[in-house]
């Protein structure tokens, strides 16, 4: 894409161009060609963080309103505070949260630097709805610099003691999906839950999955009546698709740290799966072994139960390099000794 240019300017580049006509380019190309020519030169990369594809949540506005009047594509900007809400949308949009380092997220003692708290005591955090799926394979969100506190239990009972479900887990979609969270955690009672798609968590970090929190002492002899199953906190056994996780801490959860179904690929690289009520991580290999798992220089540590169960009790198909793991009692294990 280039042409002559007059007297001693010399030809016209895309490198060439200012940012604004670019952003204008891609504006007019829109989603999601929009994002795929951002990756065919640096300078197509710049014009895709133009600030007119940015979305700022305006004082006193809900996030999801900011979703509703932000672009396909587009980065709705949060501004740091506590939020109570789930926000819903339904098309490819990205959260972020705006980080300011001299602050603490308020999630509590030792965590990260996320100045952004989402909280829903109920439902979800974050619900994509896009049932009609008019964006094919193309369907994708990223969160990135939030603090997640997704609380309530799997089921809600109303007045006429009937039960209602709720969208389960801190993120809700409803088809595959492609899923990238940075630098986020999870604080809340309820765990991560993956269904289906492609799940990316880099640098995150989920704890207090599974917690016992105040409850009523009516919804307290509900739940003795029908007990709900303890899922990890990171939960992917239902999985069809691709969970990865790099840099990720999961640690201090009432569960289970990770749990991957035998129908998804796996790669966990650099993470720390300790202080967990039940197995570090537990894995279901594929038939005939037609999926990849891959644990790398991770550090499972003091987890409850075993660090590493694996349903068929072979290891053989899963590929398991340079981990740090110890059982509850501290007794350094092998590679090769990771499943019990």
């Amino acid at each position: 894409m280039a042409g002559e240019g007059t007297g001693d300017e010399g030809p016209i580049t895309i490198e060439s161009l200012p940012r604004d006509i670019l952003a204008d380019i891609l504006r007019h190309a829109g989603y999601p060609h929009r994002h795929r020519a951002a990756s065919t030169s640096r300078a197509f990369a710049d014009a895709a963080s133009h600030p007119s594809f940015t979305r700022v949540v305006r004082k006193g506005e809900t996030i999801t309103d900011a979703c509703k009047d932000a672009g396909v594509g587009d980065t709705v900007s949060i501004p740091p505070g506590i939020r109570d809400e789930c926000v819903v949308f339904d098309k490819p949009l990205a959260l972020v949260g705006e980080r300011i380092d001299a602050v603490e997220c308020a999630g509590g003692a030792g965590s990260s630097r996320c100045a952004v708290v989402l909280e829903h005591p109920g439902k979800t955090c974050v619900r994509y709805t896009n049932k009609g799926r008019p964006y094919e394979d193309d369907e994708r969100f990223r969160l990135a610099n939030i603090c997640f506190r997704a609380g309530g239990d799997e089921y809600e009972y109303d007045d006429d003691e009937h039960t209602s479900y709720l969208d389960f887990g801190v993120i809700f979609t409803h088809s595959p999906t492609k899923v990238r969270m940075d630098r986020c955690e999870s604080r809340g009672t309820q765990c991560i839950v993956i269904n289906s798609g492609r799940f990316i968590m880099e640098g995150c970090h989920v704890s207090g999955a599974g917690m016992v929190h105040t409850l009523t002492e009516r919804t307290k002899r509900q739940r003795q009546l029908e007990p709900n199953p303890l899922l990890a906190a990171v939960y992917a056994e239902d999985l069809r698709g691709d969970l990865i996780m790099r840099g990720c801490v999961v640690s201090e959860n009432a569960s289970p740290g990770i749990h991957v179904g035998k129908r998804a690929n796996f790669k966990a690289e650099n993470c720390d799966v300790s202080y967990n009520g039940g197995h570090g991580i537990i894995l279901h290999p594929g038939e005939g072994y037609l999926y990849k798992l891959e644990v790398r220089r991770c550090t499972i540590w003091r987890n409850k139960k075993f660090p590493l169960q694996v349903s068929s009790g072979d290891v053989s198909g899963i590929t398991l390099v340079e981990n740090h793991v110890q059982n509850r009692y501290g007794d350094t294990e092998s590679d090769e000794d990771d499943s019990e």
